[in-house]
């Protein structure tokens, strides 16, 4: 069977009111709330290139119940896509945060690198079918990290403490949650297409530090657009960062550095299948529950 898709997989509509929510939406911990925040702009810009290759890849697919959930996969990420970009519009650039170059580099690295014809050059006819796997290999690996994400903000109750903006919070733990639905059809179209385990490490070792710097370079180009924060600390290359982001870890808030590895080595086990990494039941539980969610309907 080429699909492991544990349930039907339902693209939503979402509705958040971005007029009130705050600079710092994680009141008690603003590093956190920029480190959370810089994945809108990535997520924009990631998720339309998501969408791209997958529609690339549908007329390969002859299994009817996967092309059924990559067709459902294009759409929940298309709306994932355009939730971020609405939170850019209504809420960031709001209160005066860009993504400046930031941005701007992420449109080059997945609209144009990670392109069909990568910076516009044709890609030679013998390698096209191995370019498209290349490329729906990273969006599984980037998937395996959103679905074990998604685990990780439903179930971060120290955000409620930190003060947590609830449309904030319900934006990443929506998305999340659909993230983990939806968890397994990168993966299971990587396999169909031909995919194996030796290129799989291989990606996996290029998505796990582009994905941490990537992160790191978002959070603090936002840093350096709130007073709140010196110079020094909002720069990547300082200690001051690196603590700040420990901090923010040993609180419960985001994920510390030894996760992000931890998880890397999970995708790389011979045996590895994302249906095993998170939980549909839980995930579906909060999208009942979600306030965004509810609003649309």
């Amino acid at each position: 069977m080429s699909t492991t898709a544990r349930s039907a997989i339902i693209p939503r509509k979402v509705k958040f009111d971005w007029e009130t929510a705050p600079l710092h939406w994680l009141r008690d911990d603003p590093f956190t709330s920029h480190a959370i925040n810089e994945f809108s702009y990535l997520l924009t810009q990631g998720e339309r290139f998501f969408c791209r290759v997958f529609r690339e890849a549908l007329p390969l697919v002859e299994d009817p119940q996967l092309r059924a959930d990559v067709q459902a996969f294009i759409k929940q990420e298309a709306v994932h896509s355009r939730a971020h970009h609405d939170s850019i519009e209504g809420y960031l650039k709001r209160i005066g945060l860009s993504g400046g170059a930031f941005e701007r580099h992420n449109a080059i690295l997945f609209d144009r690198f990670l392109d069909s014809r990568p910076f516009g050059s044709k890609v030679p006819k013998r390698l096209e079918r191995q370019w498209l796997i290349s490329r729906v290999g990273l969006v599984a690996a980037i998937e395996h990290f959103t679905a074990a994400l998604g685990t990780f903000v439903i179930e971060a109750k120290s955000w409620e403490q930190s003060g947590a903006d609830p449309v904030v919070a319900d934006l990443f733990r929506w998305h999340g949650a659909e993230e983990i639905e939806h968890r397994s059809v990168a993966y299971d179209l990587y396999r169909h297409l031909g995919g194996r385990w030796p290129l799989r490490a291989l990606l996996m070792g290029i998505v796990l530090p582009l994905m941490l710097q990537r992160m790191a370079v978002g959070t603090a180009r936002l840093m350096e657009q709130d007073p709140s924060f010196c110079s020094g600390d909002a720069n990547p290359r300082s200690l001051g960062f690196w603590r700040s982001w420990q901090r923010s870890a040993d609180r419960g808030n985001l994920p510390a550095l030894g996760w992000f590895g931890r998880h890397a080595l999970r995708f790389i086990k011979p045996g590895y299948h994302p249906v095993h990494e998170a939980s549909t039941e839980q995930a579906l539980r909060y999208i009942a529950s979600s306030p965004g969610v509810l609003a649309a309907a």
